[in-house]
């Protein structure tokens, strides 16, 4: 189990080049993971069409300065990612533009991918998965290294080294996962079966603006100023979660690896290199609204527990007056449980399995997260 985790400030992204190459040299430096001829395929955070400044997606002068450092390193890199959505040749073009990765080539050799085939891949080793279908790029790849963003999630709490692997998955097959596992802590244990499958050489974390609130899409930026990276995706997650201010058994991911061994309980237990990281907490990280289980402070019967958490679980919400009726969330529904007939999303209730991936690929920001009154009543006076 590798325990190291490099923490570097970065307040600038026109400063990445330095702190990455500081970030990576705590761990070994580019030369221990990129030998000269090796196939790189660089997997950013591009989860659907949005602008650099929205702090959605991994930043292009973030990933120009890692391309960067690959090269001079003598790696052949290939930019490659299934975003949120179909996985075509005509998405890619549109998110690898809209998220600015084409000007993150410019001065490099690096190329993108468009090829959309992928592997069935078994994994006998899962432990909710034994299969997974995986882009050829990442498969066909000498060294894999994942670029996350450092976010809440809707559906998973935060997003971060783990979860960006979920974008190696081919567009539908994404829903399918969903809809087959819509219990959050089946979902994320999936998600440690297909980082075991893959096994990243190396994920730098792009913190220097993070999203919290309803991310990963729809919350509000927030400026964290901090490269990090390690050989050790969960230990790179748990180092985050600490970051802002989760413990490790509020975020599935992290939970579960700790409860295979691939990770330390506690942050505190890791190699952590450069910054004193108990001094960088942010203590009033926001939150997705659905984040809070008030379900832990409730002992009941199973059946009850249920009937209690499908009352209390937040929902998604169309918010009428910024809807365009664009369509996107009904399409990307795994359970197809948004109606588009009249023009406008309208959600049937009891087909929704909160995913939120209608909230985290909506263009426009118009699906909310809802939480029942009593939700908001036990929050208040029971957290």
């Amino acid at each position: 189990m590798n325990k190291k985790v490099s923490v570097v400030k970065c307040e600038r992204y026109a400063d990445s080049r330095d702190a990455i190459d500081k970030a990576v040299s705590l761990i070994g430096g580019m030369d221990k993971f990129v030998k000269p001829g090796d196939k790189v395929v660089i997997k950013p955070n591009l989860v659907s069409r949005k602008k650099p400044d929205e702090a959605v997606t991994t930043h292009p002068d973030f990933l120009h300065a890692v391309i960067e450092a690959v090269e001079e390193a003598g790696g052949e890199v290939t930019i490659a990612e299934s975003p949120g959505g179909p996985y075509n040749a005509a998405a890619l073009k549109a998110v690898y533009s809209a998220c600015g990765v084409n000007d993150a080539i410019k001065g490099t050799n690096a190329k993108l991918n468009f090829n959309t085939d992928f592997t069935e891949v078994s994994f006998p080793e899962g432990r909710t998965v034994k299969s997974i279908p995986i882009i050829n790029p990442i498969l066909e790849a000498d060294v894999i290294i994942s670029l996350p963003k450092l976010k809440t999630h809707a559906m998973t709490s935060y997003t971060g080294a783990v979860k960006n692997l979920f974008g190696t998955i081919p567009g539908t097959y994404k829903a399918e996962l969903h809809f087959r596992l819509n219990e959050r802590k089946a979902f994320c244990s999936m998600l440690v079966d297909l980082h075991e499958c893959i096994k990243p050489t190396l994920s730098i974390m792009d913190g220097i603006w993070g999203m919290e609130g309803n991310g990963p899409t729809a919350g509000q930026n927030r400026h964290i100023g901090l490269v990090m990276a390690s050989e050790n995706a969960h230990a790179l997650d748990l180092v985050s979660c600490r970051l802002i201010d989760y413990a490790p058994y509020e975020v599935d991911t992290v939970y579960e690896a700790v409860s295979r061994g691939l990770v330390e309980e506690s942050a505190d237990k890791l190699e952590i290199l450069g910054e004193n990281l108990e001094n960088l907490v942010i203590k009033d990280f926001l939150k997705p609204e659905s984040h809070f289980n008030l379900l832990k402070l409730i002992s009941l019967p199973a059946a009850a527990n249920a009937r209690l958490t499908n009352a209390l679980a937040s929902k998604p919400k169309i918010k009428y007056s910024e809807c365009v009726g664009c369509g996107e969330c009904s399409r990307c529904c795994p359970p197809k449980a948004i109606d588009m007939s009249s023009g406008k999303p309208v959600i049937n209730e009891s087909k929704c399995i909160k995913c939120f991936c209608c909230q985290e690929l909506c263009p426009k920001k118009a699906v909310k997260i809802h939480r029942p009154l009593l939700n908001r009543f036990m929050l208040k006076f029971l957290k």
